[in-house]
């Protein structure tokens, strides 16, 4: 079985060796090169790693199908995953929101009563400063802010903002999507 580093891999790809190290992040390593003692990889397996990779300028995961309403309502009313990702599903879903204009969202900025969630910084000026809440995200709110009357709404079991990175990582754990599959699309 032919192996390779990450040095060897960024040479055959013709990228930078942080690069290929970010793209072997997932290829558990198989052993150490006696000489230097860099990590080993099967070469088959980093070829994939590569090759799953979108390429310059492609967001395949932006470009993702909507997930279906079943799929939806069904993830969302699963207790066994954390309600700060439910409500930032929901949230994605009834409010159109962007991703990072929802994770930046503080618990002040929500009026559960009234329904509306207001942006203070949206991406885009020309974006809604409100952001409609229906009466499923009000609830997965109220339940993610327990305690809390202020700090981020979208936040960790001990207060902590949940990153974009780790809100795209988990939701691609326990959904098998894209963070972008929860936001529907402009004529969807």
């Amino acid at each position: 079985m032919p192996t390779v580093t990450a040095r060897q891999a960024a040479a055959r790809w013709g990228l930078r060796e942080a690069t290929a190290r970010r793209i072997l992040a997932d290829v558990a390593a198989i052993d150490r090169d006696l000489e230097t003692g860099a990590k080993l990889y099967d070469q088959d397996a980093a070829d994939a790693a590569y090759s799953s990779r979108p390429g310059r300028g492609t967001r395949v995961d932006i470009t993702a199908a909507a997930l279906p309403d079943e799929q939806v309502d069904r993830l969302l009313a699963d207790d066994s995953i954390p309600v700060a990702h439910r409500a930032l599903w929901s949230l994605l879903r009834d409010g159109h929101a962007r991703i990072g204009d929802a994770l930046s969202l503080d618990v002040r900025d929500v009026d559960l009563e009234e329904g509306v969630a207001h942006l203070s910084h949206p991406k885009q000026e020309a974006d809604r400063r409100r952001i409609p809440i229906s009466d499923r995200t009000a609830r997965l709110a109220r339940e993610a802010t327990v305690g809390r009357d202020a700090g981020p709404l979208i936040a960790d079991t001990r207060g902590r903002p949940i990153s974009r990175e780790a809100a795209t990582r988990f939701a691609r754990q326990a959904a098998q999507a894209s963070i972008h599959s929860f936001r529907p699309r402009p004529n969807g």
